[in-house]
């Protein structure tokens, strides 16, 4: 070829990546004869050479629409190519779609799924994966022994702006790792790690916008930004979320073990019932990121500033007693307050020679917080409090990692960190506080990864200090983790996990402020309230013989020893009580169940189900036993570019380990259907479109001298409507990863199979 002119191009598809191989040919314009031609190379560009000027081009390539274009300039730009998806009737190739390894599995979410989500957690749910479970009223995911789940993009933490601004487009695949010691992982013990397409430079901004109907002013909409330029990446965060309704509250029955005047013991009925509820909510957060990425070093900083407040928080109604006092009474009870966080999370993280490597994240945050208590009846003097408190929180993990021969790792860790508050009430009481919680700890860990087994082993002890206005308590004692994973082939996969470690106590069940809650309930907490031991040991199969049918089978055993308790005691020589913590019996809770998937008619519907039976058993004050079933069920459609979904969710059923109570909330049901592509996605969702009713869970106390029965009233489980709309501008180049699937290997290859 030759020629005195030459047109130079590139040709992409819908999504920006290239589209190699198109054929180019260069068309007279009088009769569309054929002058010249060119074939696009790897990353779609083409040069060719021509005598002509003012020629037509004929852009033309398997899976794509035939394209036309006037060609008046030499410089041709970009040509985007159309898909035109051809359907391969004789000839079906199928990759596998979920891998199992002895350190991980592996989860290729599919072009539908990806269209069907708007964030990390509704792509997670579309995908069903069975080793998760996903609470559908507050987003949180735990893996199916409870455990906590935390989320990496491309082995750094996500936070929760990453989460909900995430561009699904692209995403290439899903892991799901335990207990892994590479140190960009900063010691978690179960991991979703989503990995993504990342840019040479250029990002994308992604616009949220979420409303809900029929149950008051709902409101959030939110703004991310990523963009990349060589080893940087930048994040910002901005979002605006706004709720007001009448129907967040409750009802409360309590019955208590009082002491007359004249010495005698009797028991008093007293019963809130909410007339009249008004709740406002306003957040917004901002949040600002700076990472920095390369083979050997990874260094992330996070700042983020949160304004929250509850101008009103207020509920008024009647208040009855029995034996009666012989007048009807009411009550009203406000409590506005706000805060102000700013925040910091930082991560570095170091390859050195000799597979050394260093891991240190520093986190620091500050809350400020301004709460407000106003309760009156027509029966009693009015309560006021009113409380002004500076919160500081600090932690830094520090890892050193060693490998040794590709096989074997090495980890010494050590952690530090302080909960410190300065806390003042006025009003009724007067209280000038000063409370930390302090720790230092140090564990040894141990990794082999041996064909198909893979061991994870750590032990360590930690030095725990609380100083509780002078009043102080110390703590040493011994933590272990024991995970071992075997995997037989990339279907199969069997895991077992031990644990002996502690709980603490939150600085507020130990602060020793007396505060009067009503007119028969004061509340305080206990300084030398001591820590819990806690045994874990949970054993799961992952079988996943086909892209149709996968499933994880799994028993859970967890159990507290001498564990903090609610308790109730006699006050004010017997005519209250005091509501205050000991530390009292054991808990302990286990259970047994199934998470299954199905797909069929080439993966358009998507059948999910998991049911779980529990066992719960509590000694001390609390001497009960009590074993609900659960289940969650959810039906995927997918037709072209649209889903519609059902999902079921039974009531939650639950007993309490730090209180003597029994929570049963409401079935959980939503029909949704959106469509989407790779800029938009639009959602309508229609949750518990039967319920008339606002109660959404029942609470019952029950103590050797305080029984309650509480209805909680709120938005979950009454019907709603739900728009949902997100819009992705993308811009700038992405990395042409030849081998960014290069650890997808094994998933390549059986396509080619």
């Amino acid at each position: 070829q030759h020629g005195k002119f030459c047109y130079r191009g590139r040709v992409l598809d819908e999504e920006h990546q290239p589209a190699p191989g198109t054929t180019i040919m260069i068309l007279a314009p009088k009769d569309s004869t054929v002058i010249t031609y060119g074939i696009a190379d790897n990353a779609g560009r083409f040069i060719i050479p021509c005598d002509s000027r003012s020629v037509i081009a004929k852009f033309s390539c398997v899976g794509y629409k035939t394209t036309y274009r006037r060609l008046n300039d030499f410089n041709v730009g970009d040509i985007i190519m159309p898909i035109d998806a051809v359907a391969l009737q004789q000839v079906k190739v199928e990759g596998q779609m979920a891998t199992a390894y002895s350190d991980r599995t592996v989860y290729l979410p599919s072009q539908r799924q990806k269209n069907a989500s708007q964030n990390a957690i509704d792509l997670l749910r579309q995908m069903a994966i069975p080793q998760i479970q996903i609470n559908p009223i507050d987003n949180s995911i735990k893996d199916n022994g409870g455990g906590e789940v935390s989320i990496f993009f491309n082995n750094i933490p996500a936070s929760q702006e990453d989460i909900e601004g995430l561009r699904t487009a692209d995403v290439r695949r899903v892991e799901y790792l335990e207990f892994p010691t590479d140190p960009r992982f900063r010691g978690a013990q179960h991991v979703i790690n989503i990995i993504i397409q990342e840019y040479e430079y250029g990002g994308y901004t992604k616009i949220t916008a979420n409303e809900n109907f029929l149950v008051g002013l709902s409101s959030r909409t939110n703004i991310f930004t990523k963009f990349a330029y060589k080893k940087m990446t930048y994040d910002l965060y901005v979002a605006a979320n706004n709720w007001d309704n009448h129907h967040a509250g409750y009802d409360v029955e309590g019955q208590y073990s009082l002491t007359d005047n004249q010495g005698k013991d009797y028991t008093l009925n007293r019963r809130e019932t909410a007339d009249n509820v008004h709740f406002r909510q306003n957040q917004y957060p901002v949040s600002f990121r700076a990472s920095y990425n390369t083979d050997k070093v990874q260094i992330q900083n996070t700042i983020g500033y949160s304004h929250s407040a509850y101008p009103v928080q207020e509920q008024s109604g009647s208040l009855v007693y029995s034996p009666s006092k012989g007048d009807d009474y009411t009550f009203n009870r406000n409590n506005p307050s706000r805060s102000n966080s700013f925040s910091y999370n930082g991560s570095f993280v170091f390859a050195l020679p000799k597979d050394f490597s260093v891991n240190v994240t520093p986190q620091f945050l500050y809350s400020h917080n301004i709460n407000s208590l106003t309760y009156t009846t027509s029966s009693t003097e009015p309560i006021i409090r009113n409380a002004r408190e500076n919160a500081y929180y600090y932690r830094v993990n520090a890892y050193l990692n060693k490998r040794i021969a590709n096989k074997h790792t090495l980890m010494l860790g050590i952690n530090h960190g302080n909960t410190i508050n300065r806390l003042q009430y006025t009003g009724n009481v007067l209280y000038s506080d000063r409370f930390n919680n302090a720790f230092v700890s140090g564990q040894l860990c141990y990794q082999a990864q041996i064909q198909k087994v893979n061991l994870y082993a750590d032990a360590g002890v930690l030095w725990e200090q609380s100083n509780i206005n002078g009043i102080k308590n110390y703590d040493t004692y011994p933590y272990s983790h024991i995970n071992i994973r075997y995997t037989p082939n990339n279907k199969n996969a069997f895991s077992a996990y031990f644990q002996y470690a502690n709980n603490t106590p939150g600085i507020d069940a130990k602060a020793s402020d007396l505060l009067r809650d009503n007119e028969y309930m004061y509340i305080t907490g206990n300084p030398l309230l001591d820590n819990s031991r806690h045994i874990t040991l949970n054993l799961a199969y992952t079988w996943l013989p086909s892209n149709i049918f996968g499933m994880s089978a799994f028993g859970n055993y967890f159990t507290l020893i001498n564990r903090q308790m609610t308790a109730y005691e006699a006050y004010d020589n017997g005519q209250a009580l005091l509501r205050t913590y000991l530390n009292n019996g054991n808990y302990t809770q286990s259970e047994i169940g199934l998470s299954a998937i199905l797909k069929l008619f080439d993966n358009s519907l998507q059948l999910y189900v998991s049911p779980k039976q529990c066992f719960n058993r509590s000694t001390g004050i609390f001497n009960k036993s009590y074993n609900p079933f659960q289940i969650t069920a959810q039906v995927t459609y997918y037709l072209k570019q649209w889903f519609f979904q059902a999902y079921y969710q039974s009531p939650q059923k639950m007993m309490f380990s730090d209180s003597p109570t029994i929570y049963k909330s409401r079935d959980f049901y939503a029909i949704a259907a959106g469509w989407g592509n790779s800029k938009w996605n639009i959602q309508f969702t229609a949750y518990n479109i039967f319920n008339r009713h606002w109660d959404s869970a029942d609470r019952y106390i029950q103590s050797p001298l305080y029984l309650e029965h509480r209805t909680v009233f709120g938005t979950n489980s009454h019907a709603r409507l739900n728009l949902s709309v997100t819009y992705t501008i993308g811009y700038g180049k992405k990395v042409q990863r030849g081998n960014e699937v290069g650890e997808q290997s094994g998933a390549s290859s059986a396509i080619l199979k």
